[in-house]
Parts: C-alpha cells; structure tokens; sequence
C-alpha cells in the first residue's frame, strides 16, 4: 500500500537523524533534515587529512556488533566494510603499556606472575577483589570486581578526569561497561562483527542520505516552533534546552581534541589510555586503523583527548553523565515531552543516553517504522 505523502523535519544529520530520513524517504515521506554543524554525520564524521590520513574528528569511533543484527544489515547496504577489532593498551607509571580490558596478559604485567591457565586467573581475581561488596555505583563495581589495586591504576583516575566525578557519584552501567576477562583476548571487543566502514563514516551516512526525498540543510539550526510546517519532527537535540530547562540543566561532559604530528612515531596500539591524573584520557593514531589510506611522509597523526565540561566547549555534546539525579531530571522531561503528539526526541541528546552505533540505528529504525505504522 503507498502511504499519503508527509512531510517531516529532522533536527541532526547525525546517525541517528539519517537512519530515520532514509526509512521515511523510502516509504514516500519528504523529509527535510536541518543540520548547525557544517558536515553531515554528527559526531562519527571522519575526513581525509593533508597528510592522507582518515581522521575521526570527534573521536575513534569503532563498530561492532552482533552479525544477525538489524542495524548492521540496514547500514550494510550503504557501505563495505574492512575488517577490524579494536585493541587497546594503558599506559603505566613505569612507560609500559599493557592490554584493557584486563585480562590474564594485564594481570601478569602488574603482579609479576605467570597463570597457567583461566581457573588460576580466577581463584586470583577471587582472592583479590571484595566479594563481599553489592555495588551500588561504579566506584563499588571496580572494587567489587578487581580489586582496590588495580582499580587504583587503571580505572579510579581515569574514571574521574573522564566524568569529572567521583566514580562513586557515577551509576553502575558506567563501570560495567569494560569486561573484566580471565583468558588472554585482547581485543576491546567481544562481538562476532568488528569492522569499520571502507571508504569511512562520512561517506557511508552521505550514501544515506543520498535520496529524491531527502533535502539537507547545513549550518543550519532547529528553532523552536518549526516543527508546526510539518506533519510531524524528529528532534535529536538537548530536550532540556526544548523545555527552556524547566526542570534543570542535564550534564553532560565534552571533549577538547588535540592533534600534533610526530616524525616516525608507532603506538604499540591505535589508542592508548592515560592512567595517571594528567589532563588527558587517551591519544590515537590515526593510520593504523586499516580504512586509513597510505600517508604521504612518515609524520604520524596523534590525537589527545581532554574531557570537559560543556560549559569550557558549550554545544559538544559527548557524554550524558548519568547519576541518580539527572536520571530523576531525564525522567521530568521524558513525561513532559509525551504530550508533544507532533514531535519525537532522539538521538544522545535527546534520549540522554550514550548509544553505540548499532543500537543506535536499532532505536532509530524502530523510530522510524512505529511513525510510518501510524500513518496506516
């Protein structure tokens, strides 16, 4: 059946904002996208460098997922992919690095010791973590999981100058999100599809996009009232800032990102996390990741990333910090924005939630499909 033609605007032509264009676009709904930033893609824009380097402006972003995913198939038909999984290394006081997520390689680098097997690195963990201890917030997962030792060096440091608190201010789902691993895999990763994108991110959401249906407008910001030209709008923007902050302001932290050229320069891996209490968290280099074309010259990319507040970098939007607060907050203006029939928040800043890349084409296609089922 061929829907009547609607018209809808998107605040975002970020991932989220794309996936739900290109579903709409193809069921016959026009759909104008209104973009602030000058780039399409958000925040997993990616661009070639000077020096012939594929650079994540905001970031390393990495895709991984379950194969049989939905999202996968979806965002597969607008690119090929390279395969890739993601390693990590920290850096320790003494200049060595060693593997996160902690593993039996971490573990025998900082005690000095030898496992024979995963059944020792468990009674280890078990004797050296507070198996007593219900976590009730991050700084209780790391101790409950491994230990006050370990969550001293790689986790408590890091944690704060990330979220700019203290890891027991910080709800669980934070600490949880890095497992702890008693085998020798390496990988960031544990999903069966790690990959990322042939020709880039960028490229991929262009494609995307790339629809009779579909007008982009860049430099362009969404204002309050517009959404009354269309039949409906899809606003991935601070619902806080919507409701003029009725109920309070929601944090979030930023990043400030900082990139130098170093001659001849290798990392033993493409990121490598500061552990110490510097001002930064972790440095990247660029050309190692396999969708990075060949350089130019033998002057690497490296990027360090310093968090922050929103106000020290105001309309970055990164990291929703989730305590039991701003969840109470959230929540307001969730209730408030159901009885806005006309428009449907999405995206980090408007769910204020932090989305991987897969589930956040999931909650979007799903979006997506409930608006055009309403149309039936």
């Amino acid at each position: 059946m061929t829907l009547p033609s609607k018209k809808v605007l998107i605040a975002g032509a970020g991932l989220a904002g794309s996936t739900i264009a290109r579903v709409l676009a193809e069921n016959n709904v026009k759909v104008e996208i209104l973009e602030k930033r000058n780039h399409i893609a958000g925040n997993i824009y990616d661009y070639i460098n000077s020096n012939n380097e594929r650079i994540h402006k905001y970031g390393p972003h990495l895709l991984h997922c379950n194969v049989s995913s939905k999202g996968l198939a979806f965002l597969s038909r607008f690119t090929h992919w390279i395969n890739y999984e993601h390693r990590v290394r920290a850096l320790l006081k003494d200049g060595r690095t060693t593997p996160l997520p902690i593993n039996k390689i971490t573990l025998q680098d900082i005690y000095g010791i030898t496992f024979k097997n995963e059944d020792e690195v468990k009674n280890f963990l078990n004797k050296i973590r507070n198996k007593s201890l219900c976590p009730k917030n991050t700084d209780q997962f790391f101790e409950a999981n491994v230990g006050n030792k370990l969550a001293n060096i790689f986790f408590r440091p890091y944690t704060k100058k990330m979220w700019g608190l203290d890891p027991k201010q910080l709800e669980i789902s934070i600490g949880a999100r890095l497992p702890i691993r008693t085998n020798d895999d390496t990988r960031y990763f544990n999903d069966n599809f790690q990959a990322l994108p042939k020709d880039g991110y960028s490229k991929m959401i262009e494609r995307m996009l790339d629809h009779k249906n579909i007008n982009v407008n860049l430099n362009t910001s969404y204002h309050k009232g517009l959404e009354f030209q269309y039949d409906h709008a899809f606003l991935c923007i601070p619902i806080d800032e919507f409701y003029q902050f009725k109920y309070g302001k929601l944090p979030y932290r930023s990043i400030i990102f900082r990139n130098i050229l170093k001659d001849s320069y290798e990392q033993p891996a493409p990121v490598i996390n500061f552990t110490d209490d510097s001002i930064y968290t972790r440095k990247t280099q660029w050309n190692l990741f396999p969708n990075s074309p060949g350089r130019i010259n033998n002057l690497n990319t490296i990027t360090f990333e310093k968090p922050c507040s929103i106000e020290e970098n105001p309309g970055e939007y990164y990291y929703p910090i989730k305590t039991r607060n701003s969840k109470i907050i959230y929540e307001n203006y969730r209730r408030l924005s159901q009885s806005q029939d006309k428009i449907t928040f999405c995206g980090r800043t408007g769910l204020f939630k932090y989305i991987d890349m897969i589930p956040a084409v999931n909650i979007h296609l799903k979006l997506a499909n409930d608006f055009l089922k309403g149309l039936e």
